[in-house]
């Protein structure tokens, strides 16, 4: 029978392509359980526990918190300049010194008008001395011709008895007038003493020192250059600036 044998036919062809695709799966499968089944390399490390840190490397600019520009207190020509910008100063340590003549000539003169008022007091207290001495040697004098007087009526003359009265009230008066002369020698002293005092203080002021413990950071004069004191403004008013020492603190 032709059309049966064409249906074996066409089924043999559909079971035969059937039992392939099967067959080819399988294959694949196995395949693929063998590639699993096969050991693959992979990177390893040791754990250990430390402390996590990074370092980061940043541009920046260093800044004192403080600055302090110094000035000259009295005018004068720079004679010495003893610190250079970069140098470690400490407080009261002397960076500049000026050159102030008329300044030394009157600290001078006031030196030698205050020996010459402690000789005038002196010479006072010496006076003083002597006319307290004349004064008892003469109130004593008049003392005793008073009383011989007046024991013995008559026997002392009125007029030397007068005589010695005048020396011990004029002795009396020269203590008065040389006690007088002390007090204003004195006085004399002490202002001259004062002038001593405000011409060693402006002589001190030649000297510019630190203000602080520190670090010079900026210089803006230098040479035998006039500082006038006071304001700050111009290079030639100011001296040196300094800022407080960070690694000292």
């Amino acid at each position: 029978m032709p059309i049966n044998r064409k249906h074996a036919i066409v089924s043999g062809c559909v079971l035969a392509a059937v039992a392939g695709t099967f067959t080819s799966i399988i294959g694949r499968g196995a395949k693929a359980n063998q590639g699993d089944s096969e050991a693959r390399p992979a990177a390893v490390a040791l754990v250990f526990r430390k402390p996590l840190s990074d370092t980061v490397k940043l541009s920046g600019e260093f800044r004192p918190f403080q600055e302090v520009d110094v000035h000259a207190k009295v005018a004068g020509y720079i004679r010495v300049i003893r610190v250079e910008v970069g140098d470690r100063v400490k407080q009261g340590q002397v960076l500049a010194v000026l050159e102030v003549p008329e300044l030394r000539a009157e600290l001078q003169g006031s030196d030698a008008l205050v020996r010459r008022s402690q000789d005038s007091v002196r010479r006072a207290q010496s006076d003083l001395q002597r006319a307290e001495s004349v004064h008892d040697a003469a109130h004593l004098n008049f003392s005793r011709l008073k009383e011989a007087s007046a024991t013995r009526p008559g026997i002392i003359a009125q007029q030397e008895l007068d005589d010695s009265e005048a020396r011990d009230k004029e002795a009396e008066a020269q203590i008065s007038a040389d006690q007088a002369a002390l007090s204003e020698a004195e006085n004399q002293l002490d202002v001259s003493l004062a002038s001593q005092k405000q011409y060693t203080a402006l002589s001190d002021y030649t000297n510019i020192v630190a203000p602080f413990d520190g670090v010079v950071t900026r210089r803006y004069a230098g040479g035998y250059l006039l500082q006038h004191p006071g304001a700050a403004g111009g290079a030639s008013r100011r001296n040196r600036r300094v800022s407080p020492d960070a690694a000292g603190a």
